[in-house]
């Protein structure tokens, strides 16, 4: 971090203490005391002014800008606003975090599994894991493709947002997703942008943008992916081609990919790449395609140095049928 980006963000948490107190601060930005000390130390002898802050006109700044779940999205260096392109990095007491990953829940389908997914909570619980990623198909949607309303739980936009909702708030820390193919039906049909909308209904829930979305991390990115492309024969094929597209300068340290319900892990182009299974089972139209639905969860542990992801450790959870 520059000089410049890190006076910034000490000049940001000193603020956000002077207005809400060092506990609320210690909280949001999930920092210890001594690391609150530290930036005051630092303060002064960068000589940076906070003595003469206007603290109602931060008040007012900060709560007319973000919400409470966007704050804590904030400090966990999620990007909450559209065209943001920098955000404060996670600041950590160590060098790693844990995340749980799901994908392709597809709500509103009959061969989604509340039973699968409260399962995942409770061992993301049980793992201490600090947030989990969605990447993409949240809920089934509704296509024109013939008999698919035979495959669904719950009908039409309100049913399965009102479902998703109230599956989505189990979740027992925060969530970062995106949508994918099958919730942007109702958007290519009325305009509705159901993902977003569970975010809004959903305190600790954050969406990230559409097919993909970046989640600044210490010295690296985590990206979500899903994509509107098919299986390929070798499942890493698909994979190396996402990771192919990649410039130098935009490269992640990290891939999180969904769409293809596969589950599986590999490493090119200093990328960790993660494949993230599915909770959703195989339906009729998979099987008449011959396409085999890994239904599953990861639980991944990020470590970092000064220039980027020293260590990744994951862990497949699979269900069997």
């Amino acid at each position: 971090m520059s000089s410049n980006s890190s006076d910034k963000h000490i000049m940001e948490v000193l603020s956000f203490a002077a207005v809400y107190g060092d506990e609320e601060a210690l909280s949001v930005y999930e920092i210890k005391e001594q690391t609150l000390s530290t930036y005051l130390h630092a303060a002064k002898k960068r000589g940076l002014k906070i003595s003469g802050l206007d603290r109602s006109k931060v008040i007012r700044d900060i709560l007319n800008t973000y919400d409470k779940a966007e704050l804590r999205a904030i400090a966990l260096g999620g990007r909450v606003l559209p065209g943001m392109n920098k955000v404060p990095k996670i600041n950590f007491s160590g060098n790693s975090i844990k995340l749980g990953v799901l994908s392709d829940t597809h709500i509103g389908s009959k061969y989604f599994s509340e039973e699968r997914l409260d399962a995942a909570y409770r061992e993301f619980e049980r793992e201490k894991v600090e947030i989990v990623v969605h990447s993409g198909d949240v809920t089934e949607g509704m296509s024109n493709r013939l008999g698919h309303i035979y495959e669904l739980s719950h009908l039409g936009y309100d049913q399965q947002k009102t479902e998703a909702v109230k599956q989505i708030e189990k979740c027992p820390v925060p969530i970062y997703m995106i949508d994918g193919n099958h919730d942007r039906w109702f958007m290519k049909s009325n305009g509705a942008l159901i993902v977003g909308d569970i975010a809004k209904a959903v305190e600790h829930a954050t969406f990230l943008g559409h097919d993909e979305g970046d989640i600044p991390i210490g010295n690296t990115t985590i990206k979500l992916w899903h994509g509107e492309d098919g299986n390929s024969y070798a499942f890493s094929y698909r994979l190396q081609k996402i990771v192919e597209s990649f410039t130098g300068g935009e490269k992640p340290g990290v891939l999180i990919a969904g769409h293809t319900h596969k589950a599986l892990y590999m490493f090119n182009r200093h990328i960790h790449v993660i494949s993230a299974a599915s909770i959703q089972s195989q339906t009729p139209w998979m099987r008449s395609k011959r396409i085999a639905a890994h239904t599953g969860f990861w639980i991944i542990e990020i470590f970092f140095n000064d220039t980027g992801v020293s260590r990744f450790k994951q862990e497949l959870y699979p269900f069997y049928h």
